[in-house]
């Protein structure tokens, strides 16, 4: 199957970086997972919005299918009859990746009629949510971030091969009793900087602390504020700390979840993430924990540092269950069932 896939707008990043990217087909990120699966589902040609919407009839024709990124340029947001008119150039099955880190975010019923799936980012379990009508609803497929952690490329596939850890967290003597590290900017702040604030009001062993942006500085305590911790370092914190915290970011479901289900870290969440329907069950109550408020997340903590057979319990679930939900030949299948049936 020859897939056309319209990608990511990514001009504004820097000129190297970008270079770099293209040079060993590195896939990272919000599109990571999703397009590492979408090139072992198909033979996939990358093109942006403009090369692609100049491409001739027979050009179009070349495909077997299309699959466009929300953030391509498509104007979808802002232009519903320029993104309308885009879809008509197409005859062959086209496919919405919404790689949006917020579940609501969804193109309307009248843009998502002509086209087979929408690959949707950690969408709402619920899809009545949506206000789509029952046909469009059943065309929603769930995706999910990239683990930054974990590497994939389009072109040096032979990275792309995952093993087992040597060493989970959960077997790894804990030095600390609560990490986290994160951004605090406009999009995520309120419940970082409360969260950081009781564990550094605590007398518990914490290490970690925000990154405000720098004009967010003034918001966050100087006291909360931390520096960025090389990969080593950060990996370190995370399996030698009893209590990883995962706190709702830009969307409620973040690369820290990820990260710290791939290391068999103990994950303790904001309670956003209860709402969303992942690819592969994540149960809360066996997989993670997650808290209401800022007092219950402190007396989670505590209960949890005097139960570690419990705690070690459901890291191992989380480790498991990671397993199931970042499967990328799995997530392949399921993209080439969604363009072909």
């Amino acid at each position: 199957m020859r897939v056309l896939y319209i990608i990511r707008d990514r001009s504004s990043r820097k000129i190297g970086k970008r270079l770099h990217r293209w040079a060993v087909g590195f896939i990272d990120g919000q599109d990571g997972f999703f397009e590492a699966a979408l090139h072992e589902a198909a033979q996939v040609t990358r093109k942006s919005y403009a090369e692609a919407m100049a491409l001739s009839d027979a050009g179009i024709g070349a495909f077997d299918a299309v699959v466009i990124n929300g953030k391509s340029g498509w104007p979808w947001e802002k232009d519903i009859e320029a993104a309308s008119s885009a879809l008509a150039r197409f005859r062959q099955p086209i496919a919405l990746f919404i790689g949006h880190a917020q579940p609501q975010t969804m193109p309307s019923d009248r843009l998502i009629d002509p086209v087979k799936a929408v690959f949707k980012r950690e969408p709402f379990a619920d899809i009545d949510r949506y206000s789509l009508s029952p046909s469009n609803a059943a065309k929603i497929v769930p995706t999910h971030l990239a683990n930054p952690l974990v590497t994939h490329s389009y072109r040096l596939t032979s990275r792309n091969r995952t093993r087992p850890l040597r060493q989970y967290a959960w077997q790894v003597p804990d030095e600390h009793d609560v990490f986290f590290i994160g951004t605090v900017d406009h999009n995520r702040y309120v419940a970082r900087i409360a969260a950081w604030q009781a564990i550094h009001d605590s007398r518990l062993r914490a290490i970690g602390g925000l990154l405000p942006t720098r004009e967010f500085a003034e918001k966050v305590p100087a006291d909360l504020v931390t520096r960025t911790l090389p990969r080593a370092h950060y990996l370190n914190a995370m399996m030698k700390s009893s209590i990883n915290l995962a706190l709702e970011g830009i969307g409620p479901f973040t690369f820290r979840h990820l990260e710290q289900f791939w290391a068999g870290a103990f994950t303790l969440s904001t309670p956003s993430i209860r709402p969303l329907r992942l690819r592969a069950p994540i149960v809360e109550g066996k997989d993670y924990i997650a808290f209401d408020s800022t007092d219950d997340m402190m007396d989670k903590i505590r209960w949890y540092l005097d139960h570690p057979e419990e705690r070690d319990a459901i890291a191992r679930n989380g480790r498991a269950a990671y397993e199931k939900l970042y499967d990328v030949a799995a997530h392949a299948t399921e993209i080439r069932v969604a363009l072909t049936t």
